[in-house]
């Protein structure tokens, strides 16, 4: 019988804090964004008169929620060797941009104006609103499949199921 370990070998730890961390920076640039900018995010959507409005940026506020934290939930899961939480990666990036393009369709439609000045006036909006989505998509190409490299090497297995069970 193989002598038991309480802990993984250190690849497989280091590799656990590296995608763990990317997930969890990834979320906190984008809590970081919410914070320095939180009249852009906090609204109270029932002060809308218009049936649509009204849903659309209910919608809106639970996509960048779910952006905000779902990349750092997501890759923890990973990391723990639950591989199958990669599955949830294009709707955690996605939502949020979808919202976006319905939001500003919309507001064109009804308005006339597309209300887009924002990407240039403040770019960091650039990274919540094209780039992070566009990572989370090319990181979830690249992990999708269960027999990645990456998914064998963080794996439960008897030598790293004692440590995170």
């Amino acid at each position: 019988m193989a002598k038991r370990t309480k802990n993984p070998e250190p690849s497989v730890r280091i590799t656990r804090w590296k995608v763990a961390s990317f997930g969890i920076f990834t979320s906190a640039v984008f809590l970081l964004v919410v914070a320095t900018f939180p009249a852009f995010f906090f609204f109270n959507p029932s002060e809308q008169t218009d049936s649509l409005r009204l849903l659309i940026l209910l919608f809106s506020t639970l996509a960048w929620i779910t952006i905000a934290v779902g990349p750092g939930m997501v890759f923890v899961l990973v990391a723990l060797g639950k591989q199958r939480a990669i599955n949830l990666l294009p709707y955690v990036a996605l939502f949020w941009p979808v919202m976006l393009v319905i939001n500003h369709l919309q507001l064109a439609l009804s308005t006339g104006n597309f209300y887009l000045d924002y990407l240039i006036n403040f770019p960091i909006f650039i990274v919540t609103d094209i780039i992070t989505p566009l990572l989370l998509i090319v990181l979830w190409f690249e992990f999708r499949y269960e027999e990645h490299y990456i998914h064998k090497k963080l794996a439960r297995n008897e030598r790293t199921a004692e440590t995170y069970d």
